[in-house]
């Protein structure tokens, strides 16, 4: 079964809500194995915070 078509488990849900906000939604992604896109629609269905760019520093 692919990944996305996966429920998600109340771990994964805890590490979203301690995450969401700290880092970018890409490296959230990474950590729990998902898409940008499940854990973005995941994160907006939990009201929770998102960031969704890095932000660059100029040198």
């Amino acid at each position: 079964m692919a990944r996305w078509k996966q429920s998600w488990s109340e771990e994964e849900l805890s590490k979203l809500r301690k995450l969401a906000g700290t880092k970018p939604i890409t490296i959230i992604a990474k950590e729990l194995g998902r898409t940008t896109g499940t854990v973005l629609a995941k994160a907006i269905e939990q009201k929770l915070p998102v960031m969704h760019r890095i932000e660059r520093t100029t040198q």
